[in-house]
């Protein structure tokens, strides 16, 4: 017997807990690296640290949810991102930043992989319309984060003051999950997962075609994103003379995209399949990565060079990423909290190597940039023909 599903505001709000602590960051890093007195390369870290936090802990976090329930392991985390939070708070050096903030992406991390297992847990049907509502919330949160973080910077003057922002946001989240959020996992199908041990459950989902295409278009999705989101503050401050203000009121627009794509592509899952929905997305992502380097090579870096993909890629990923990560956890229902934890950790470990790539090859010119988004949309394209290459995989009847 199913138990009923908690809210989906309640698993939106956990699982934009991770990306918003890691987005918020972002306008940040020019000060940090005048407070540390570092370079931007060393600087970087503090964004690709909680990125590698969040890798680490979530295969950790799956299995150990297949075992003990998604409550006990949801609650644990949230407090260790409290803990980490406050550290943060009162960082005095670089070193002691970058580690808080890897222990901070460990415990931020609970929410997307619980709230994907326990929406697993609870609707029979392979569908990305339950994700996609959950993910029309969490793909606010590191849309917004950057404009919370400017405002935040604005207000106090301190880079380390931004880290109240999330202790506030972890204990209010804390608080419905312990007295609201029930627990989903069946314990039938608990049982057959345990009958095998760690590295079975991976070993079965890493010769998926289906799993790890799934998770590397998860994955490149989230590098394009992130190889910009390591550099857009500097260069809309820097190449197109855009305030903090301005820079928050086009991220904000760019959100508002992401969340309609989203929320559009989970209601069209059930009508045209699955399948359909993540090619469109698909070649609407690789469309944007052509346009971002050929506008920005034959047009310099400008407002509309920049705007023109970046609105189609936002459009793109809204389709994909519910989609891809629906499809990650679809085949295996008893290790569904080990296949979410494993193709979120591998798709953020691509991410965070985009995010180090964009960092190290920056130097104050944004057309290198540019040709690390778009080879990402290629490897995303790639990734997607390993799905349909699989032999189970019907993509006109899914």
């Amino acid at each position: 017997m199913q138990v009923k599903r908690p809210s989906t505001l309640l698993l939106g709000l956990a699982s934009g807990m991770s990306p918003f602590g890691m987005a918020l960051v972002v306008p940040t890093l020019e000060l940090f690296a005048q407070k540390f007195n570092a370079p931007y390369s060393s600087i970087q870290f503090i964004l690709s640290a909680y990125v590698f936090g969040i890798a680490t802990a979530q295969p950790i976090i799956g299995f150990l949810s297949d075992k003990v329930g998604r409550r006990p392991i949801m609650i644990s985390g949230i407090i260790l991102f409290i803990a980490a939070s406050v550290v943060c708070l009162y960082a005095q050096d670089l070193s002691t930043l970058i580690i808080a903030r890897f222990i901070q992406g460990m415990g931020g991390s609970v929410g997307s992989v619980m709230s994907r297992a326990i929406i697993r847990d609870t609707t029979n049907i392979v569908s990305a319309k339950p994700l996609s509502r959950v993910i029309a919330i969490m793909g606010i949160a590191p849309m917004i984060a950057p404009v919370v973080g400017a405002f935040v910077l604005e207000f106090f003057g301190n880079p380390n003051y931004i880290f109240i922002v999330t202790l506030i946001i972890g204990i209010i989240i804390l608080l419905p999950v312990l007295f609201l959020l029930p627990e989903t996992l069946d314990q039938k199908l608990a049982r057959t997962g345990s009958e095998l041990s760690w590295y079975k459950k991976y070993q079965l989902l890493l010769r998926s075609r289906t799993f790890v295409g799934s998770t590397f278009v998860y994955g490149f999705t989230t590098g394009s994103f992130f190889a910009f989101l390591a550099v857009a503050s500097t260069v809309f401050s820097k190449d197109l003379g855009i305030d903090v203000r301005g820079f928050g009121l086009i991220w904000s627009g760019m959100t508002v995209l992401y969340t309609i794509s989203s929320l559009y592509g989970g209601n069209l899952s059930t009508r045209i399949g699955l399948m359909n929905v993540m090619r469109r997305g698909i070649i609407l992502n690789l469309l944007a990565g052509v346009l971002i380097y050929s506008l920005a090579r034959f047009l310099g870096t400008n407002l509309l060079s920049i705007l023109i993909p970046l609105t189609f890629m936002f459009l793109a990923h809204g389709l994909i990423v519910s989609t891809a990560l629906t499809k990650a956890v679809s085949n295996r229902p008893e290790i569904a909290g080990s296949s979410s934890g494993l193709s979120s950790s591998m798709g953020l470990m691509i991410g965070g190597l985009f995010s180090i790539l964009s960092g190290v090859v920056y130097t104050g010119y944004f057309l290198p940039i540019t040709l690390i988004i778009s080879v990402s949309t290629i490897f995303c394209y790639l990734s997607y023909r390993l799905i349909t290459s699989d032999e189970s995989v019907d993509v006109n009847s899914i």
